[in-house]
């Protein structure tokens, strides 16, 4: 039996089957430098000194922008901290996802939204560590998944328009019928610009919120 929540919905959208499109990082699993960081690097030296190197240089955007591979990273890294470092910027870099949490309980939740005949996406700035993490800590997605754009395969990152826009071409979606689910603000609004209902997660919680309206 349908409760009101899910009655209002179903007004809302007029009944029809949803697309849904998932950010994957602080919505399928955790995205927290921080914590990777603290627990590479053990020293507040080494906190700082990779930090700057990784991620303020505008070097690991390069590789979600699909313009450096992981191996060309370090290297670059390397050669501003010295191969001192290598042990643990090839730790950051390669083994990353062994230091968040995966949001398991997603999983469930968009499975019954699968069979209820809603479509399931990814819109992700990431490099192609997704197709890694797809085999493993995300296997579950990869089951119930119609489709994903990777900013590394299209060299956008959003809040670039192409992003949006190249997954509903390549879908051929229809934006009066997607949700779209991220942590940024800047992301949610470009979305909405296009005619997609869009909501930010500002905590991890949020997710199964969002989607639970849809079941």
């Amino acid at each position: 039996m349908e409760n009101e929540g899910s009655k209002r919905l179903a007004h809302y959208y007029g009944g029809r089957l949803m697309v849904i499109i998932l950010d994957m990082g602080n919505v399928l699993l955790e995205w927290n430098k921080d914590k990777i960081l603290k627990t590479v690097a053990k020293t507040e030296k080494d906190y700082m000194m990779l930090d700057k190197a990784i991620f303020q240089s505008g070097l690991w955007e390069r590789l979600d922008l699909g313009t450096l591979t992981r191996e060309e990273l370090v290297d670059k890294v390397l050669s501003l901290l010295g191969d001192c470092y290598q042990e643990k910027v090839e730790e950051v870099i390669w083994n990353w996802p062994a230091y968040i949490d995966i949001y398991t309980e997603v999983f469930p939740l968009l499975a019954a939204l699968k069979e209820k005949g809603h479509r399931i996406f990814v819109l992700s700035n990431t490099s192609p560590v997704f197709y890694e993490l797809l085999k493993d800590q995300l296997s579950p997605l990869a089951e119930i998944l119609d489709g994903f754009v990777l900013s590394c395969d299209i060299k956008a990152i959003k809040p670039d328009r192409k992003m949006f826009e190249e997954i509903l071409h390549k879908y051929q979606l229809d934006p009066a019928n997607c949700i779209f689910l991220d942590d940024i603000k800047e992301n949610t609004k470009m979305a909405e610009s296009l005619g997609i209902k869009a909501y930010q997660v500002k905590q991890r919680s949020d997710v199964v919120d969002i989607l639970q309206k849809f079941e």
